[in-house]
């Protein structure tokens, strides 16, 4: 029987290929025969690239089999879909909050209207700047995300304005009331603010895939909330109480005195009697 000593054929026949996946990683030569079944690889490899051979040798002699247990094909024009059904679906609720906080607050609420148009404005700028920088996409999870915000946003609003009553109850003017409303709603904000922005990091560090958009888009809805708040509200809510229209308290206002008073007075006349 004739021998063949691979080693002196000249390449590419004394060459084997290490295939995984339909691809060659790598195709070493024989220096020598090899005897005995095992065999070294010698070369100029670095220290990642010989982690990564070392890792396709390894994988590659696990006797694993795929079977194909289900095969669906998908339309191209069905994410689109549900990323305008999300879209919508935030309009219609940003519209809904805009109503009730009109109704309720009156010329409050069109300053906590304005407020939630500004950080939706800035949510989006940042939305389109980080998918031009790092590639971020807005995915139906980040909508859902977006729409979260939008309740603990108009909570914050509705915390502030829920103090300034209380100090116009106690018989404070309005331009005192929105100073020490603020000193006290601030706290709260923050601390309900500061609760969803550590859930939003630790569902980031734990999360894989779609999540980690919606805990993405909580977290940079959240500090929008805050800055908006803070830069925005809390300013413009100060303008508003120095204003002699709404010093006059009349019941556009949404800080009425009469209207604010009356419960109170209608529950110590109970008392009295």
């Amino acid at each position: 029987e004739a021998s063949i000593n691979l080693s002196k054929l000249p390449s590419p026949q004394n060459r084997f290929g290490i295939v995984l996946d339909g691809l060659v990683t790598s195709a070493p030569f024989f220096s020598e025969p090899i005897l005995g079944g095992k065999a070294q690889i010698e070369g100029s490899f670095k220290a990642d690239e010989a982690k990564q051979l070392a890792q396709v040798l390894r994988y590659g002699a696990l006797p694993v089999t795929l079977n194909i247990a289900e095969s669906t094909s998908i339309s191209p024009t069905l994410g689109q879909d549900q990323l305008s059904a999300g879209l919508l679906a935030g309009v219609i609720g940003l519209v809904l909050v805009a109503v009730y906080l009109l109704v309720y607050y009156r010329a409050l609420g069109i300053v906590a209207v304005f407020s939630l148009v500004l950080a939706a404005f800035f949510t989006w700028l940042f939305i389109i700047g980080l998918g031009r920088t790092i590639g971020f996409t807005l995915t139906l999870a980040g909508i859902a995300g977006a729409i979260v915000a939008i309740g603990i946003t108009a909570d914050s609003f509705i915390v502030y304005f829920e103090r300034i009553r209380d100090e116009i109850r106690d018989g404070k003017t309005l331009r005192v009331a929105t100073e020490l409303g603020w000193t006290r709603a601030r706290r709260t904000m923050l601390a309900a603010d500061f609760v969803s922005l550590l859930a939003a990091i630790v569902l980031y560090a734990l999360s894989v895939g779609s999540v980690r958009g919606f805990a993405f888009t909580l977290g940079l809805t959240t500090v929008i909330d805050v800055l908006v708040a803070f830069w925005f509200t809390h300013p413009l809510v100060t303008y508003f109480g120095k204003s002699k229209w709404a010093e006059k308290g009349g019941i556009l206002t949404g800080v009425s005195r009469k209207r604010l008073t009356a419960g109170s007075t209608i529950l110590t006349e109970s008392e009295n009697k």
